[in-house]
């Protein structure tokens, strides 16, 4: 324990046999928000506030010091002359960096023209026990620290909590926009005995009131689509979902979705649905659809406005990497997967072939405006209706922005039986070493047998969405508490 740490509880165990309470209950009286103070100051008056002390300026008989309260800061002065010397020399002794305190005096301009408090009063309302790492206002340097103690991250920067204010009015604008469409919002279970409705591997756990093995979900999409054949035309859950996979600058195993679902729609009607939901969130809660985003060391403009741009597969092989990928041999192909170390796991399967191949030297390297990327191979979408005019294809897109994949969606698969045989081969793929192969859901076979209508189905990644808003590109940047390292308390 540091000897900071030792100083401030002898502090607090003095202001205790003083019979100071360094934690009370209640406040001396009601308090303005700082906010509101700052937004409508008015010299003279008399004012309650309270926050967090972020710095401290003495000038021998007059300290300036500053609380910051709910992202907002502003200055307050104390006068030996004009206070009770008690009152001096209890902030002197007692109040630090890092404390809680509320404050009451009169509003006036400073010779510099700074907004201020004139200390009459202060009540100290939770004593810290550490000191802030940085002062108010500076960066944390130490990822770690910044990633495991994300508290310390936004309190002491302004510039991370606005990531996080976008990421939460993100959330909110996005239900609006929905509940705006006449989509209902609904809820799904998290621990499931089946998982579904993504390729991923999952995280397992024991139920023992059950003994049996269930796992946490690693999509929403199943039970939502239970929803649509139980007669909800339209239905949306913004939540988390769990896979166990990589960690980088693009997935956390834990992270925000949103998933909709809509009853006699298609893809087309899904990727219209999506480009007005993104640029009216963005002009919402930015106040603009065009934003910047670094791309390959360098902050690029994108542009949110609808229509977004729409190419197949095929032809952004075609058109960015210069790939007739359509017509080449299996052989040519896995000498590109060789080339670019792409492994398919469960053993070679074309559809998905192209599909990771793509990711690795299309996707993320030229797609940098809204585009969504359609009509994917069907034998890599087992949950995707096949196209309508090609049965090699099915009726999905992929959304990328910034070279992020941001959405997936489809026609969603209403036939029974295409469905169990698509289930079939996914668990033929599991048995050749796939652990991330779809398991054969018997029940949801099942409720499609009593009829599921037309369906347009989507998946939008709330996190990688928040990343482009906030210019950020790295997804632990945007999530609240990224999963690091565990690392003993010291």
């Amino acid at each position: 324990m540091s000897n900071e740490v030792e100083l401030r509880k002898e502090v607090r165990r003095r202001l205790i046999e003083l019979g100071v309470n360094p934690y009370p209950h209640t406040l001396k009286s009601k308090v303005t928000p700082i906010r509101e103070v700052i937004q409508s100051p008015t010299p003279g008056s008399y004012v309650s506030v309270a926050g967090r002390v972020v710095g401290i300026r003495r000038h021998g008989a007059l300290v300036f010091f500053d609380l910051v309260d709910d992202g907002q800061k502003i200055q307050c002065s104390i006068s030996r002359g004009d206070v009770d010397k008690e009152l001096f020399n209890f902030f002197e002794k007692f109040v630090d960096l890092g404390d809680y305190i509320y404050v009451d005096g009169s509003v006036y301009y400073t010779k510099k023209g700074e907004l201020t408090i004139a200390v009459n009063y202060i009540q100290l309302l939770a004593k810290a026990l550490r000191s802030p790492p940085v002062k108010w206002g500076h960066r944390i340097l130490d990822p770690e620290v910044r990633y495991r103690k994300r508290y310390l991250d936004i309190m002491t920067n302004p510039q991370v909590r606005r990531i996080f204010e976008i990421r939460f009015k993100t959330i909110e604008e996005i239900r609006k926009f929905m509940w705006s469409k006449g989509y209902m919002e609904v809820e799904t279970p998290i621990l499931q005995p089946i998982y579904g409705g993504a390729a991923a591997r999952p995280f397992k756990t024991h139920i023992w009131a059950l003994d049996t093995e269930w796992y946490l979900r690693i999509s929403l999409e199943l039970y939502l689509k239970r929803f649509i054949v139980a007669g909800f035309n339209k239905v949306f859950e913004i939540g988390k979902n769990f896979r166990n996979e990589d960690i980088d600058i693009e997935h956390n195993p834990e992270f925000t979705m949103m998933e909709s679902y809509e009853a006699y729609a298609d893809y087309n009607d899904i990727m219209n649905l999506t480009e007005e939901l993104i640029s009216t969130v963005a002009r919402r809660v930015l106040g603009t659809d065009a934003v910047e985003y670094p791309i390959n060391g360098e902050t690029t403009k994108v542009n949110l406005s609808p229509p977004y741009r729409r190419i197949s597969i095929y032809e952004a092989f075609r058109e960015f990497a210069g790939l007739d990928v359509e017509s080449l041999s299996d052989d040519r192909l896995k000498e590109y997967l060789d080339k670019y170390s792409v492994k398919i796991a469960g053993g070679y399967d074309r559809g998905r072939a192209i599909v990771k191949l793509f990711d690795r030297i299309v996707g993320r390297n030229y797609l940098m405006q809204p585009t969504f990327v359609i009509d994917f191979p069907i034998s890599s979408s087992p949950l995707a209706k096949p196209h309508r005019s090609r049965a090699d294809l099915a009726e999905r897109f992929e959304l990328y922005i910034g070279g992020l994949e941001l959405a997936n969606a489809y026609t969603e698969l209403n036939d029974p039986e295409i469905q169990a045989s698509f289930f079939r081969e996914e668990e033929v793929r599991g048995a050749r070493g796939d652990l991330e192969a779809h398991p054969f859901d018997w029940d949801f076979v099942e409720a499609l047998e009593h009829g599921m209508p037309p369906t347009g189905g989507l998946g939008l990644g709330i996190d990688r969405l928040v990343m482009i808003y906030t210019g950020v590109s790295s997804i632990k940047e945007v999530i609240p508490f990224p999963m690091v390292k565990s690392k003993e308390f010291e």
